[in-house]
C-alpha cells in the first residue's frame, strides 16, 4: 500500500527541467571582405536558463550579441558549439513542427515581420496551415481578440495599421501555435513611446493568462525591470552578470559593465 505514495514523492521531488536551457553557446559569423577573412565571433561561452512561465531579460549595448543569441534559441541561427536544451531537448532532435509549438520569436519591426500582400485572416491562418490545422477563422477572431483587436481586423491588410495594431497582429501570430515561450527582440522600440506601455500591458497579461514564458531582449532598463524575473546583462557576445530585477532596481550590480548601464539610465530619466 506504501508503493505508490513513495513512487508519487519521487515523481514529485523531480526537478523540472528549465524551458530553455543554453549552455556554452559560441557563434560566429563569415568574415567580410575579400580574401579569407577570419570568422566574426558573436556569441562567446554563453550559458542561461529560462524556468517554465518565467520572464529573463537580456540587456547590453548594439551589438552585444543579444538579437543573435535569440535566433540562435528559435533554430535561425546556427551555433559553432555549446547546446541549446528546449523542455529538455536538444533543439537539433526537434523538427519544425515541433519546435515551432514550443518557441516562437517577435521582432523588432513589426512592419517588417507581416507581409504586405497578405491580410490579417491570412497571415494568422498560415501557421496554422503549414501544420495541417485548418484555417480555423474562428481561432483567427480568437486570437486578434486576445491582443485586443476587433474581428473585422481579419480583413486589413499591414498598411492599414497602426505600428502598434501591427505588433499585437504579430504578437498573435506568434501564438496561433500555442508555444509555452516566446523570444522578444526589442518588441516596443519600433512604436511610439504613447503605444509602447500598452503592449508592454498586454504582453504582461498573455504571460499570466496563458501561463508563457519569455526572453526579452531590450536595451531599455526600464521596459526589462518592469517585464522580467531575472536579467542577463550582454557584452561583446558574453553574459558578464546575471541578477535578479529586485537587485537591478536596487542598484546592487557587481561587474562595472553594469552599472555603467545603470548610471546612463538614471541620467536617460
Amino acid at each position: 500500500m506504501n508503493a505508490p505514495s513513495t513512487q508519487m514523492s519521487a515523481t514529485s521531488a523531480r526537478k523540472t527541467p528549465p524551458l530553455l536551457e543554453i549552455r556554452g553557446l559560441d557563434l560566429s559569423y563569415p568574415g567580410s571582405g575579400t580574401g579569407r577573412s577570419a570568422p566574426h565571433p558573436v556569441l562567446r561561452r554563453v550559458s542561461l536558463s529560462v524556468a517554465v512561465g518565467e520572464s529573463f531579460g537580456i540587456v547590453g549595448e548594439s551589438g552585444s550579441g543579444k538579437s543573435t543569441l535569440l535566433r540562435a534559441a528559435c533554430g535561425l541561427a546556427a551555433p559553432d558549439s555549446g547546446r541549446i536544451l528546449l523542455n529538455g531537448k536538444s533543439i537539433k532532435s526537434l523538427n519544425n513542427k515541433e519546435l515551432s509549438k514550443i518557441v516562437q520569436m517577435v521582432f523588432q519591426d513589426p512592419y517588417g515581420s507581416l507581409n504586405p500582400h497578405f491580410t490579417m485572416d491570412r497571415a494568422l491562418g498560415e501557421p496554422l496551415a503549414l501544420h495541417g490545422m485548418g484555417k480555423g477563422p474562428a481561432r483567427v477572431e480568437k486570437a486578434l481578440g486576445d491582443v485586443g483587436l476587433e474581428p473585422e481586423f481579419r480583413y486589413a491588410y499591414p498598411h492599414q495599421l497602426s505600428g502598434g495594431q501591427r505588433q499585437r497582429v504579430a504578437i498573435a501570430r506568434a501564438l496561433m501555435l500555442t508555444p509555452r515561450l516566446l523570444l522578444l527582440d526589442e518588441p516596443t522600440s519600433a512604436l511610439d513611446v504613447s503605444v509602447q506601455a500598452e503592449i508592454l500591458n498586454l504582453l504582461t497579461r498573455l504571460r499570466r493568462e496563458q501561463g508563457l514564458a519569455y526572453v526579452l531582449v531590450s536595451h531599455d532598463l526600464a521596459v526589462v525591470a518592469h517585464m522580467c524575473d531575472r536579467v542577463a546583462v550582454m557584452k561583446e557576445g558574453e553574459i558578464v552578470e546575471e541578477l535578479t530585477v529586485a537587485a537591478l532596481r536596487k542598484g546592487k550590480a557587481e561587474h562595472p559593465y553594469t552599472r555603467e548601464l545603470l548610471t546612463a539610465a538614471l541620467h536617460a530619466a
